[in-house]
């Protein structure tokens, strides 16, 4: 008898250290960033008809002293930008278009573990903006085109009322359904599901039930604020400017334009980390152009509100 109770505390001993070495294992897995490189999104819905809409991060800019991506296409139109924390594992959106002082949403939380809760925001989408709390009801590791994503299982804590029941998220991807759409059902006769996703032009995440193939549409070539730029740009939103800080190599010459190509600023010499006032220049997206004494140009991405 004792033999036996000893044999079966020893596998129960045994079984739980498995658990908690497998769930252990999970939480220790590299997270993988959604916005470090170009990300492209293919999202199929079949409202009224199906069609497949892309969209992609592109152009960077300062906001207070944080970086934020621009989206494009779809019905985007670089109308609000996304920022992510690694140190934290959460994904930001701030809506251009909100009046001073803009605050950022929270739309990712990829350090949640099961049973926690989190309040969902879903700003300029086509669901609710406050779909509510939705609880993690399970974290699975799955593999991938190119290596394993963690994917979270939420529902909505309201299931009487809440338009959305439950949401899919992978991280290093976002939503199955839209990227600011956090608390949505990935679904084509919904607000859409993900078809395919792009990760500095490879592709990492293929579902092909209701599209052919997965081909990439992002424009290679474009010139982003990185953190090796030997520039810094801190777009002051609220003051109108922006102001330039570099520690390595003099300005020569600073141009600003329009997308339709118009010069709306040109200055030489403008000194030590100059700040220029934008706020009466052309709305929406301007390019400037910083030119070095040693004759190289870096481009970088504005946006006027």
């Amino acid at each position: 008898m004792f033999i036996e109770t000893t044999s079966r505390y020893i596998k129960l001993i045994i079984v739980g250290l498995c658990i908690l070495i497998g769930s252990n294992a999970m939480h220790a897995q590299a997270y993988i960033p959604m916005l470090k490189y170009h990300g492209e999104w293919h999202v199929t819905n079949c409202n009224s008809g199906c069609g497949t809409d892309k969209y992609y991060t592109i152009g960077d800019t300062l906001i207070n002293g944080l970086h934020y991506t621009f989206l494009d296409k779809f019905h985007y139109l670089k109308n609000f930008v996304v920022r992510e924390d690694t140190i934290s594992r959460t994904v930001y959106l701030r809506l251009l278009a909100d009046p001073p002082p803009a605050k950022d949403y929270l739309l990712y939380d990829f350090s949640l573990q099961v049973n926690d809760t989190i309040s969902i925001t879903n700003p300029g989408s086509p669901y609710p903006k406050y779909p509510g709390n939705f609880i993690v009801d399970s974290i699975i590791s799955k593999p991938l085109v190119t290596q394993n994503h963690r994917f979270f299982y939420l529902h909505s804590e309201d299931t009487l009322t809440s338009h959305t029941k439950t949401t899919i998220w992978v991280e290093g991807i976002g939503s199955l359904c839209l990227i600011n759409t956090p608390g949505a059902l990935p679904q084509i006769n919904g607000a859409g599901q993900l078809n395919c996703f792009f990760s500095n032009n490879i592709n990492q995440y293929t579902k092909l039930d209701s599209i052919a193939d997965c081909i990439s549409i992002y424009p290679v070539g474009i010139n982003e604020l990185k953190s090796n730029s030997p520039y810094k740009l801190l777009q002051n939103f609220d003051a109108g400017t922006v102001s330039i800080f570099t520690a390595q190599q003099e300005i020569a010459s600073v141009q600003i334009y329009s997308t339709d190509g118009t010069i709306e600023y040109k200055k030489n010499n403008l000194g030590v980390n100059p700040s220029i006032h934008i706020a009466n220049f052309s709305k929406g997206i301007l390019l400037l152009k910083i030119e070095n004494t040693a004759g190289n140009y870096y481009t970088y991405t504005l946006f006027n509100p």
